[in-house]
């Protein structure tokens, strides 16, 4: 990362990019999402048949591109042929799978990076040092389970993590993630918001807070309740959530 970068402490998490509006872990939604002054930028990775590292959610290509068949079956220029966009309308045709490497270079420097490694898949090790060959190790951090995250360390020490490995409890989790030395944790609207000794837990132990909302729309709330940043599909609305509790865009 350039140094000197400064990342913004607390703000609004772009799921899958601006995917409310674009097609989801595109370019087109990571530039969106900047454009509209994003805090923080979540995507998914995963292996293609070849070893390419590319940015898509599902298992298979079906939901969100024009193809069909598992991404592990597909070699990398198989993948860069299909369509991404035009399942999203007539305006975003052409819009491709991106690469690793494609999706951080859409990304400016001054956006937190949550780059989320899909269970099962051994790639945590290539990530961190792709990151690190970029200069995003203090911008950055890998999501996943615990075997991801030990991958990533081992392959890079300075590594940033964030557990997704669930426990019995919330606070198995929050005391789990401290145990890890983990830099971020993720809550999910699931188990409703966090206590208020469980933020308070975080805090006191250097955790930043991402919390998954899902369908929910209590932004303004989750923030004014210590979460650092919500990760929403709608930014726009989310962003004008932030405004209220004094949390500006990122100016672009």
């Amino acid at each position: 990362m350039t140094q000197g970068a400064k990342l913004p402490g607390r703000g609004v998490a772009a799921h899958r990019g601006g995917s409310a509006t674009h097609p989801e872990n595109t370019c087109a939604a990571f530039r969106e999402a900047v454009r509209l002054g994003a805090h923080q930028i979540e995507f998914d990775v995963r292996r293609t048949a070849d070893g390419e590292i590319a940015v898509l959610h599902d298992t298979h290509v079906d939901r969100t591109t024009n193809g069909s068949g598992a991404l592990a079956r597909l070699t990398w220029p198989e993948v860069r042929r299909l369509d991404a966009g035009r399942v999203r309308g007539a305006a975003f045709a052409g819009e491709r799978i991106p690469s690793l490497r494609e999706a951080l270079g859409a990304i400016p420097r001054d956006v937190w990076i949550d780059v989320q490694v899909k269970e099962g898949e051994p790639i945590a090790g290539e990530v961190a040092r792709i990151l690190a060959d970029d200069g995003r190790l203090d911008q950055a951090f890998v999501a996943g389970d615990d075997a991801a995250l030990a991958e990533a360390r081992s392959a890079c020490a300075g590594v940033r993590v964030c557990p997704l490995s669930r426990q019995t409890t919330r606070a198995d989790y929050v005391e789990h993630a401290l145990r890890l030395r983990a830099d971020f944790i993720q809550f999910h609207f699931l188990r409703g918001f966090p206590e208020p000794r469980l933020v308070g837990r975080c805090r006191d132990g250097g955790l930043r807070l991402n919390f998954f909302c899902g369908p929910r729309d209590d932004v303004e709330e989750l923030l004014r309740a210590g979460i650092d940043f919500p990760l929403v599909d709608d930014v726009r609305a989310a962003l004008e959530a932030a405004r209220r509790v004094g949390i500006p865009p990122l100016a672009r």
